[in-house]
């Protein structure tokens, strides 16, 4: 009787156990598309805009910045001298869009103060957004930039944090957005006034907010590769985790060099191609 008895309970606990935990996956909650990972995208891109756009007119006193651009950009530089810092830059790129040379459309300003020349180890760089928009999305945040110096193959690295940045589509949905970063000179260096030739591979994480209220969290995987005459990220992997639903990962692969708008993104196994601002 005891034997008869416990093999009972045993065989009602199994039982509870497979109806719980059977229940619990069907119940399980998972995102409804991949949206953050579409914002953290344009996020990137829009601040890794800027970070070229202040290379530009690093090192200079004179106006490098004019490609397919004719009145605009206005270019303010104080005080104006090679080894005069600390040192504040404006690029004013209007009241109405501009097609910059590398194929965004930019108005506003983007104001940095040096402490030093950019090449120069210890060199913060403090770049704020006035009224600024890449590609119709307004862009706000402050983004610092420090030079750590050269790493042992040679290539200078920076690492750029951004706290509690904003993004503002065209259909008024807000993304808010941080990041910190390496971001490792791999190209270009030797040529300091034609930046077009520029790469940079980009590690680090990334955290925010989506337009519609979600938390993320993101961890580059394979570094991003960063070519300053190209208007998007073309190259590197990232995996984002949304908050609300840790178990489904959303995988965004941005290409393998080539310069276009598509990436590619997993989610819920199954693949999508996205076209980034």
């Amino acid at each position: 009787m005891k034997t008869r008895i416990l093999l009972s309970s045993l065989s009602l606990a199994l039982f509870v156990s497979i109806f719980y935990t059977s229940c619990k996956k069907s119940l399980e909650p998972k995102p409804s598309d991949y949206t953050a990972s579409t914002e953290n995208a344009n996020a990137d891109n829009a601040f890794a805009g800027i970070w070229g756009q202040v290379s530009k007119v690093a090192n200079d006193t004179t106006n490098h910045i004019r490609g397919l651009e004719t009145s605009y950009p206005i270019v303010t530089i104080s005080p104006i001298g090679l080894n005069v810092y600390p040192k504040n830059v404006t690029i004013d790129y209007g009241p109405t869009d501009l097609l910059c040379s590398d194929g965004v459309k930019r108005r506003g300003k983007i104001k940095a103060n040096f402490s030093g020349r950019f090449n120069d180890s210890l060199t913060v760089i403090t770049v704020t957004d006035s009224a600024f928009y890449h590609n119709d999305n307004l862009v706000q945040g402050t983004e610092t930039i420090t030079n750590k110096g050269h790493i042992s193959s040679g290539h200078l690295v920076y690492t750029v944090v951004v706290n509690n940045a904003t993004v503002t589509n065209t259909n008024g949905g807000i993304t808010t957005w941080s990041t910190n970063q390496t971001r490792t000179w791999t190209q270009g260096e030797s040529t300091p006034y034609w930046v077009l030739d520029d790469v940079w591979m980009v590690d680090g994480t990334a955290n925010g907010t989506t337009s519609t209220g979600n938390n993320y969290a993101i961890t580059i995987n394979t570094s991003l590769q960063v070519n300053i005459g190209c208007p998007w990220i073309v190259a590197g992997k990232f995996t984002l985790i949304m908050a609300n639903y840790p178990t489904y990962p959303i995988t965004l692969d941005y290409g393998t060099g080539t310069c276009d708008a598509n990436a590619t993104v997993v989610f819920d196994n199954t693949t999508y191609t996205i076209v980034m601002y």
